[in-house]
């Protein structure tokens, strides 16, 4: 048996208890992926990370990122996460190789943002109706002036546009469950100086709710562009928050570039607290 170590990081909060809590291990080496399946299922967080050498020589570290139930090609608290554990404190950049690529992280002054790929946009079968029993809610609580959508930056979230706060606080996986990562949102927040409420629920991933998805908000953010629910700009810079029903404030910084109609540039970013640590034997 090796004990194996590893440090908890609160992620997209600037205070503990906060965000979205992830566990790193950073030495990963002799790991094998069913013993990563194992931890990640044993700490059961949304997700863990392991650090590993890169395979690429555009990365300075490679990230494998597990559900309690998967693996992931990407996803954005781990990512984010991840690269403050590695930089301890320091402000500098971090390229980390994941699924999708090698993502670049950027740190300055406790604030961390990665580039995330320009995410790609689907349609669905999905109705109103059906998102609206899958969800508890009344048909008129989803809106019917800008579409349901699978919109994936590696990773797919159906957006479902709900009418307001109330709607997404009384949101509930219902009957009529829905084969997909869904990110339920509305317009305003809790805090004033928000843009954008969300919940996601992904019991497909091993997750019921998760309190801060990274990978999520990059293409919400583009969401929100395409479909003009925010003003235009070259860069539009957008705030959203999402963990407050589960009493995990999480806030991210979404920054998307556009030229013309078309979609250039995704950026997530936040704060992290680092909570601690511990070791398992395996």
């Amino acid at each position: 048996m090796t004990r194996r170590e590893y440090q908890l990081v609160d992620v997209f909060t600037d205070r503990p208890f906060g965000g979205n809590p992830l566990a790193v291990f950073t030495d990963a080496s002799g790991i094998d992926d069913g013993l990563m399946q194992a931890i990640a299922k044993e700490l059961h967080l949304s997700e863990t990370t392991f650090v590993l050498p890169p395979t690429s020589n555009d990365a300075d570290h490679r990230v494998r990122i597990f559900t309690p139930d998967t693996e992931l090609p990407f996803a954005g608290h781990p990512t984010v996460g991840t690269a403050h554990v590695l930089a301890g404190g320091r402000d500098g950049a971090k390229r980390l190789e994941e699924g999708v690529g090698v993502i670049r992280v950027t740190l300055r002054d406790g604030f961390v943002q990665m580039e995330q790929p320009v995410p790609s946009f689907t349609g669905t079968m999905v109705t109103r109706r059906m998102a609206a029993e899958a969800l508890s809610l009344a048909v008129e609580e989803v809106r019917s002036d800008v579409p349901i959508q699978v919109v994936s930056a590696g990773v797919p979230f159906l957006l479902v546009p709900l009418q307001g706060l109330k709607a997404v606080r009384r949101a509930r996986r219902g009957s009529g469950a829905l084969d997909a990562n869904v990110y339920v949102f509305a317009m305003g927040g809790e805090w004033p100086d928000s843009h954008v409420h969300g919940r996601m629920f992904a019991e497909s991933l091993g997750v019921s709710e998760d309190p801060a998805t990274g990978a999520a908000n990059g293409p919400l953010g583009a969401y929100l562009v395409a479909h003009e629910l925010v003003p235009a700009e070259p860069t539009v810079r957008i705030r959203s928050e999402q963990g407050f029903e589960m009493g995990r404030p999480s806030i991210m910084d979404i920054e998307i570039d556009r030229l013309g109609e078309r979609i250039t540039g995704v950026r997530v970013g936040g704060r992290c607290v680092l909570m601690g640590g511990g070791w398992l034997d395996v």
